[in-house]
This record gives structure tokens, C-alpha cells and sequence, in this order.
């Protein structure tokens, strides 16, 4: 049964996760659990004492793949709730939580969740609709794959994050070149060194708007669920260039999303917890799963909807997970939405129009991490991002709005890198 006291464990040393935490949890009441080499050469305990919720930030599995009991972690005795910050965290998450008798995703959901193979054939069986797919092995495989589609693929690793190393193929493309970029595509800085790369995924490239759905799922109910609208950057790496939100497609059709959504819960027999779903609507009404994790959204979609629905989404996991059930806003009150960009390849030499982007009406934040002297490569994945800028409005294309006025207004100036 989960505790009655404000104890927690994280797993994984997600900073944005735990600055969350720290509005709603007293002193001394985090112990966070991660892998050793990234406590190491993250810092991350330094870093992680800036919060007064963390007690302790201790060495042990935390980005596991596997389905085997922990190793003992006392603080687990008084825990009211297991969080999973991280993306790599989600599996580790829930056999922790199952040792210590708390509510959770579950193993078996959270290892689907994880392998985006398993994951195809879970929503597979259940009927739920999705592209063709398959793995492989080779370049040669994903040539065959493609050549039954028309010469078009996408290609992905199973067990990334933030789109990296997926690839849009089409007729004429290097697929031996687009084999190797992505597998090696790599966000070491996240990952253990201990943890072993899945394999490659060919997928039938579906045409379609793009949503996804964030929900809150308590023993296998959803409490509450969102759509979020996503604009994708041009060209052959499908980066999100945008998110929207609530979703401006018509309510039967998010209404159909979220059905899917919950169809895909009941396949992976999800318990509690944080989902984000990824679709595909073929034809404009038909959600095709693209993929799904076991976790809260990342690009900042969780800022957008605490804006637009008001409350904390972080601490309302919480309190799911601790075996409550909050009460929260079925309906936004207003829309939010985030703008990205990226210099263009080379050496930074100056950025210019953040003070004017921040003074946009509606815009919450405006953030540029190109510094003067670092060197921008091509957007690949959403790590390549540079330029955030989130704003509000009455509704959604209204927000959208004024964070695309303030996006443009900001000017990073780059010259060649062997210049």
C-alpha cells in the first residue's frame, strides 16, 4: 500500500523533475537513485543540493532494462511514491515501485514502453491501428522494407529519445549513410555507459497531422488527458519545430485519439502513472500509434499545460502515485504554446532579439542556448534545438501565434566552422 508521508524516491537525476518536486515536498524528503558514472561526471549530486526536498542522491540501477529485483535502497521503506524523471528511468521506475508494494506502471508495461519493438507488437495484438514495421539488421533489410512501400521508410532506433536518429527515407536516398548516422546516434550525456543500445526499426511512413495525448493514468484509468497539436521541422528529420495546445482539431476527433490512447493502456496493462502518446491521424481523423512513453512529455509541454490548465502536472503525478487521485481542470482556460529554432551550421558569433522575443504579448519565456563561440550543427533531433519561446493566448492558434512573432524576432549569426 503506498505510505501517508511526504517520502518519495526518483529515479534518475531529472533537474526539471526535481525543481518540480521541491514546490510541493518538504525538506529532507527526495532520495534520488542513479547510475554511478552519471553521478560522476554530471555532478549531479552538487547539483541536485540546490533543492531542500533532496535527503541523498545514491548510486544504483536506475537506467535498468531488465525485469529483476533491486538491490536493497532503505529509503524505499518509507516511501509514499516512486517517480521516474528520466526517459531511461521508466523501467527501473516500476521494479522498484513493485519491491516496495507502491502504485506504478508496472514491469511488464514499462518494458513495452521502453522497446519500441515490443511496443509495435503489443498494440499489434491488440488491434490497435499503426504503421507496417520490422525490424533490422542491416542496410539491406531496410532497402527491402522500403522497396514494399513505395521506396519510402522511416528508420529509428528503438530506444531513443527526442527523435534522435530517426530518419525519413525516400526513393534515391543513401540508406547505408542513413544506417550509419543513426546507429550511431547517441545522447551519451543521459545514458549510463553500463546500459546496452536496442536495434533498428524500419516503419511504413504514414501522412498525416501529428498529436500527441498526455495523460494521468490511476490503476489503469485515465483521470485526465490532454491533445497536443505538433508542427515538425522541414526536411528528412522529423524534429518537432512546435507544440500547441489544446489541440485545435475538432473534439470528436481528440475525443477518438484519446480512445486510442486508452485502447493502448489496457494492451500494455499500464497501472499508474504519467503517459505521452504519439499519433498519426491518416486522412486527418484516424490516429495510427507512432509511439508511446512511460513518463511525463518532454519539450516543454508540461510548462504549456500547467499555463493552460492552471495547477502543477509534476505534482499532480505526485499525488497519483502516492495513490490519490487530484482533482484537476478537465478544460484548459487558455492556450499555450512553445516555438523552436536553430542557427544555422557553423560558429556562433552573436545572438541578437531575445530581449525583444521576451517582450512579445503573451510570451512567458524565451530562452536561447546558442552562446557566442559554440558551434551549431544541423537539426537532427530535438538536442539541436537552440531557441525556445513559450507563450500564452485566449486559445491555442493564438498562442501559437504570438510564440512564431516572437521566434522570428530572434537572429543567431554564425559563420563557417573552418572559416
Amino acid at each position: 500500500m503506498p505510505g501517508t508521508g511526504d517520502a518519495c524516491v526518483v529515479i534518475g537525476c531529472g533537474l526539471g523533475m526535481i525543481s518540480e518536486i521541491d514546490k510541493m515536498l518538504p525538506p529532507g524528503s527526495v532520495t534520488v537513485v542513479e547510475e554511478a558514472d552519471l553521478i560522476e561526471s554530471g555532478g549531479l549530486r552538487e547539483r541536485a543540493a540546490r533543492w531542500p526536498c533532496v535527503a541523498a542522491v545514491v548510486e544504483g540501477p536506475a537506467q535498468r532494462q531488465e525485469a529483476a529485483e533491486p538491490p536493497p535502497l532503505a529509503a524505499l521503506a518509507d516511501a509514499a511514491a516512486v517517480i521516474p524523471s528520466t526517459e531511461y528511468g521508466v523501467v527501473a521506475t516500476a521494479v522498484y515501485a513493485r519491491a516496495a508494494g507502491l502504485p506504478g506502471a508496472g514491469v511488464a508495461a514499462a518494458l513495452a514502453l521502453r522497446d519500441k519493438a515490443r511496443l509495435r507488437e503489443v498494440a499489434g495484438a491488440a488491434g490497435i491501428a499503426q504503421p507496417d514495421w520490422a525490424r533490422v539488421a542491416d542496410p539491406a533489410a531496410v532497402r527491402a522494407f522500403a522497396a514494399r512501400h513505395g521506396g519510402h521508410c522511416v528508420l529509428k532506433p528503438a530506444d531513443r529519445q527526442g527523435s534522435l536518429g530517426v530518419r525519413l527515407l525516400g526513393p534515391g536516398d543513401d540508406v547505408d549513410a542513413a544506417w550509419r548516422a543513426t546507429a550511431a546516434a547517441d545522447d551519451g550525456a543521459a545514458r549510463s555507459a553500463g546500459w546496452t543500445p536496442g536495434g533498428l526499426l524500419a516503419e511504413q511512413r504514414l501522412l498525416g497531422p501529428e498529436v500527441s495525448v498526455e495523460a494521468l493514468v490511476a490503476e489503469g484509468e485515465v483521470i485526465w488527458s490532454n491533445v497536443t497539436d505538433k508542427a515538425l521541422w522541414p526536411g528528412p528529420f522529423p524534429v518537432e519545430a512546435g507544440h500547441t495546445l489544446p489541440s485545435a482539431l475538432p473534439p470528436e476527433v481528440c475525443d477518438r485519439v484519446v480512445a486510442a490512447t486508452r485502447a493502448l493502456i489496457a494492451a500494455v496493462g499500464y497501472g499508474t502513472g504519467a503517459l505521452h502518446s504519439e499519433w498519426i491521424l491518416v486522412g486527418g481523423t484516424e490516429p495510427h500509434l507512432v509511439e508511446c512513453a512511460g513518463r511525463l512529455p518532454g519539450g516543454a509541454i508540461v510548462p504549456l499545460i500547467d499555463q493552460a490548465y492552471g495547477g502543477s502536472l509534476v505534482a499532480d503525478l505526485v499525488r497519483v502515485l502516492r495513490g490519490e487521485r487530484p482533482d484537476r481542470a478537465a478544460r484548459a482556460g487558455c492556450g499555450a504554446a512553445i516555438r523552436f529554432g536553430a542557427a544555422e551550421p557553423g560558429v556562433v558569433r552573436a545572438v541578437h532579439g531575445t530581449q525583444e522575443a521576451a517582450a512579445v504579448e503573451g510570451v512567458f519565456a524565451a530562452v536561447v542556448t546558442a552562446k557566442e563561440g559554440s558551434v551549431a550543427g544541423p537539426v537532427t533531433s530535438g538536442f539541436d534545438r537552440t531557441v525556445h519561446i513559450l507563450a500564452t493566448g485566449a486559445d491555442g492558434p493564438q498562442a501559437a501565434a504570438a510564440a512564431e512573432k516572437a521566434a522570428a524576432l530572434v537572429r543567431i549569426e554564425t559563420v563557417p566552422a573552418d572559416a
